[in-house]
């Protein structure tokens, strides 16, 4: 089944544990700290695989972890870096954020397009210090270390809009996945009822003897479709990346003008560029004689509106071949004025964050929660049954002005007192 539109969560690997340990050698009685360094987790990274087009392997495993690091050793043994995770996606896949948080939801991540594409969607956590490297001249046998980081953790959303040279667009039943089938050699599924097709079928046009052209049939439009009505949504996703689209009118509709005018405002109503774009025109189902019997009516009509429609046929082959010739130079157009108004790079945004580097405490259900990027990075890092660590973090606290801020706030015994995933006591000895 198509799939183009997934939730998953990716998750980093966390950072090794550094080692706490001490020389211990014949004749070196004083051999001093030698704990090695975590090793880093490994990061999810999305990959293009251009062999891809949909993305139905994320329909069932949803769950995506990267390998966490080693722990630290003694001799200053670094721990192994964990392995990184690769998950393959097609050509054309959106990225963005899938949160509850109303600020964060559908933020966007980025998006893969070449085949070179790469995108790390979770990064694994930094690995823990050995006790080594907390050695002075004041203090020569430390037992703190650092505990590895936590690696990212975010459900994400992936996006399909397929990356097609040509896009069928026209009302259900219009004749689109028959027309698909006779200029190529795809099977989509073909039926004489509305919304037989339901998801993107694609097929590969030869133009010449050189050049050939990715073609795609997509759901049917209809009145609303710009709001989600029928498969509006599922349609006006593929489109937005075609160069070409090749206008479909059934030509044995009860009135194939006014459908294809309702089709068009459709276009217009989701993005006006559409409209902007090269658009050949078949009118289809010219092998039946009541199709037959207005052409010449239905074809003045579209002419007036601007279009140069073509009969066609998908059954006897009429008009095919100049359909073909239609959609090749509309296609050197579109390929030249692509050459002629490059598209600038997508601007970036980055909003600035003050939790990034400072912080705030807040009262939660009973609690008092620390929050902020750095404190509660350290937080994570320390390993509180190690005395000498918990010292140094309360220590961090006092240097911040946190400490001064939880009193004020009325920390006091018994208090509980949250940072990030941690969760303390407080009190009068802390």
């Amino acid at each position: 089944m198509f799939a183009d539109h997934v939730r998953i969560l990716v998750a980093g690997g966390a950072g090794g544990d550094g080692s706490a340990s001490f020389r211990r050698e014949a004749h070196v009685p004083r051999g001093g700290p030698d704990g090695g360094d975590g090793g880093n987790g490994g990061d999810v990274v999305l990959v293009v695989d251009p062999g891809m087009t949909t993305l139905a392997d994320y329909r069932r495993n949803r769950h995506f972890r990267a390998k966490p690091g080693g722990r630290g050793a003694r001799r200053r043994a670094h721990g192994r870096n964990g392995a990184g995770r690769e998950l393959a996606v097609p050509p054309g896949t959106v990225v963005r954020v899938a949160s509850d948080d109303a600020d964060e939801a559908g933020r966007m991540i980025g998006e893969l397009l070449d085949r070179s594409d790469r995108l790390v969607v979770a990064k694994g956590g930094r690995g823990g210090r050995g006790n080594v490297h907390f050695a002075s001249p004041t203090h020569r046998a430390p037992t703190h270390y650092e505990k590895g980081a936590p690696g990212e953790e975010l459900w994400i959303e992936l996006e399909l809009k397929l990356i097609a040279d040509i896009g069928l667009v026209g009302a259900p039943n219009a004749g689109k996945s028959t027309l698909l089938a006779a200029l190529t050699a795809a099977q989509p599924k073909v039926g004489a009822f509305p919304f037989t097709t339901i998801s993107p079928n694609l097929g590969v046009l030869e133009l010449d003897d050189e050049r050939t052209a990715v073609l795609a049939d997509v759901p049917g439009l209809i009145e609303g479709a710009h709001e989600g009505h029928g498969l509006g949504h599922a349609f006006l996703r593929h489109v937005e990346r075609t160069r070409v689209l090749v206008a479909v009118v059934d030509g044995a509709a009860e009135d194939p003008v006014a459908q294809w005018r309702a089709v068009s405002e459709e276009l217009r109503l989701h993005d006006p560029a559409l409209l902007d774009r090269p658009m050949p025109m078949a009118v289809t189902k010219q092998d039946l004689p009541e199709a037959q019997a207005r052409w010449a009516e239905v074809a003045r009509a579209l002419r007036a509106d601007g279009h140069a429609p073509i009969a066609v046929s998908a059954h006897d082959g009429t008009g095919l071949d100049a359909l073909r010739m239609a959609m090749d130079e509309a296609l050197a157009a579109a390929e030249a004025d692509e050459r002629a108004h490059p598209v600038d790079a997508p601007v970036r945004l980055h909003r600035y964050d003050p939790l990034d580097t400072g912080w705030q405490v807040v009262a939660e259900d009973g609690a008092l929660r620390v929050r902020g990027r750095r404190i509660e990075a350290a937080a994570a890092r320390i390993d509180f049954d190690n005395d000498e660590s918990r010292d140094r973090f309360q220590r961090t606290l006092e240097r911040m002005g946190i400490d001064a801020e939880l009193r004020r706030l009325g920390a006091g015994p018994g208090t509980a007192v949250r940072i990030g995933k941690v969760e303390l006591d407080w009190g009068d000895d802390e």
